[in-house]
């Protein structure tokens, strides 16, 4: 205890410590006992733990059977995925074989640009005046091996174009109406490659033209810029980037959908763009870099054209959408059993009961809609799966060295789903009478020593799904609530839930945890006893110890006093 002072063996010279350890290890032994005890509650309530969970799973499976969520499983497929897919849409799919003829598809409205949106390029001003995108330097650049000297100060586009028409066996020409340079071989018949730069280039020409890589095509080889050469760069402010207008701040609308304009100084065209299509105009917009044009496309489909409404922003008019080219879409156009249909998508929900196609490509397709017998085999499956782990997890719980060793609840749970599982149920009134008859059993070969699981022949259970449906299901759930899946859920549903036996042992301070805790008071009050003991131990240690040093000292006195005596 605090406070206290000892002493170990100063006088007499003997391992207090190590006696008074060995003293007390013998009186610890129950400790050690009831921590293995312990140990032993913590691995069933792992075990028990374990069977819930799996039990828990086995009870979902059997319930899908009640739930008719097995027999009633359709399944819908196209003869032609290339024309058409199917997909169920919601219950009471209607079953038969539909033939689909595709005449037309369903396909957006586009409205595009009436004119590209860039500067309009002046070939006779100063190429730092003329309106290219990417702005010309000085200096010099290729074409067939041939220099050309520029200076962006004073050199016009046309003066270029005529350096090198005049110097390189090469025609150089631009065109205003589509803002491209073209560069053709003077020879008719030439179709030799025409070489652009080189590695002492200093002017960045030919990438400001557009032409480095352009592709070179014909006779005579022909090439022209990849875009018009005042494309627009969508990352640029408003209030420069168009050739045809200014635009200001204000609004504009598509499909009735005002969309607003701020501040032209400081939002870009990828900021317009941006709030289109966030917007509610049923658009999605974008810049198409190769034509220097801004692309609108419908997210409905079918024949109705955008509105646009150019408003007090200019901007429509500036990007020519108020003029816009427009493309009008087209409604799907079909027959279904011979009845024809027209609509304005792809994706087709009204046509066949319950289930949903979408047209892919003109032409025929047959629509198959029949019970899901795979879905049926997989589900049916997964039950027997759920059983054999279930019945495996007790299994090895329950044997020797099993966590749940000799357990008489879990065993009393194995023989129940054991005993239950080939059971005759009474609603069953067709050829099939229980799992044996469906092709689940245990197998062809029997082996003592092996837990024997079930197994699924999915031939035989195929076939008889084909053959009585309604029968195989009553096997599983039934009017009598005697089949397999109304047992294994009505045993399984109280057992396995939060308040059920399995989860009132495991769960915290359930009654496992309640006998540790138990234990756990035990060896507390052992260790408490044993500290009072260890410390009346040392105190009388310590006491022998004093004594025994007052002796020394008594005889020590005698010794030199009687030898003094002697001396005398």
């Amino acid at each position: 205890m605090a406070g206290q002072i000892y002493f170990s063996g100063l006088a007499s010279g003997l391992d207090v410590d190590t006696i008074i350890t060995q003293l007390l290890a013998l009186e610890r032994v129950p400790i050690t006992r009831l921590r293995n005890r312990i140990q032993t509650l913590e691995d069933q309530r792992e075990g028990v733990q374990s069977v819930r969970r799996d039990l828990l799973t086995l009870f979902h499976r059997a319930q899908d059977f009640t739930l008719d969520m097995v027999f009633d499983q359709v399944a819908a497929a196209s003869s032609d995925e290339s024309v058409l897919t199917t997909e169920l849409a919601g219950g009471n799919a209607v079953r038969g074989s539909f033939d689909i003829q595709v005449t037309t598809l369903a396909s957006a409205t586009v409205g595009t640009s009436s004119n590209y949106l860039g500067q309009v390029v002046d070939p006779n001003v100063a190429l730092d005046s003329a309106g290219l995108s990417l702005a010309p330097t000085s200096g010099t650049f290729t074409v067939n091996g041939t220099e050309i000297t520029i200076d962006v100060t004073t050199d016009t586009l046309n003066d270029v174009l005529t350096d090198i028409s005049n110097n390189t066996n090469v025609t150089a020409t631009f065109s205003a109406t589509t803002n491209k340079i073209t560069l053709t071989n003077d020879d008719p018949g030439d179709t030799d490659i025409i070489n652009l730069g080189a590695t002492s280039d200093t002017s960045n020409f030919l990438d400001s033209g557009r032409l480095t890589a352009a592709t070179q095509t014909g006779t005579p080889t022909t090439l022209e810029s990849t875009v018009d050469i005042a494309v627009v760069n969508p990352a640029d402010t408003l209030d420069n980037i168009f050739g045809a207008g200014t635009v200001t701040a204000g609004t504009f609308q598509i499909n009735g959908t005002t969309i607003t304009v701020a501040d032209p100084s400081t939002e870009t065209l990828d900021d317009v763009l941006s709030a289109i299509n966030s917007s509610d105009a049923g658009v999605t917009a974008s810049f198409d870099g190769s034509t220097d044009t801004i692309r609108v496309v419908s997210d409905t489909l079918g024949s109705r054209t955008i509105d646009f409404t150019d408003g007090t922003s200019g901007f429509l008019a500036a990007a020519y959408l108020d003029t816009a080219d427009q493309t009008a879409g087209t409604d799907a156009q079909l027959t279904v059993g011979g009845a024809s249909m027209t609509r304005n998508t792809n994706t087709i929900t009204d046509a066949i009961g319950g289930v949903s196609f979408t047209l892919l490509a003109t032409g025929s397709s047959t629509v198959t809609v029949n019970n899901d017998y795979e879905g049926m085999i997989e589900d049916i499956t997964e039950f027997v799966d759920a059983y054999n782990t279930g019945i495996q997890t007790m299994h090895d719980l329950l044997g020797e060295d099993g966590g749940l060793e000799n357990d008489g609840s879990i065993r009393l749970v194995e023989n129940y789903l054991r005993n239950t599982i080939f059971g005759r149920p009474t609603g069953v009134t067709g050829d099939y009478e229980s799992l044996l008859g469906i092709g689940i059993s245990t197998g062809d070969t029997f082996e003592s020593d092996v837990l024997t699981m079930l197994e699924v022949d999915e031939g035989a259970l195929r076939e008889a799904l084909e053959t009585d449906r309604d029968d195989v299901a009553s096997i599983f759930t039934n009017a009598a609530e005697d089949g397999i899946g109304d047992l294994f859920e009505n045993y399984l549903q109280d057992l396995t839930s939060t308040t059920g036996f399995l989860q009132s042992r495991s769960r915290a301070s359930g009654t496992i945890d309640g006998q540790i805790d138990v234990l756990n008071d035990r060896i507390d009050a052992i260790e408490r006893r044993l500290g009072w003991k260890e410390e009346r131990l040392r105190r009388q240690f310590t006491q022998m110890e004093m004594a025994l040093s007052q002796y020394q000292a008594i005889g020590a006195f005698i010794t030199s006093r009687l030898a003094a005596l002697q001396q005398g």
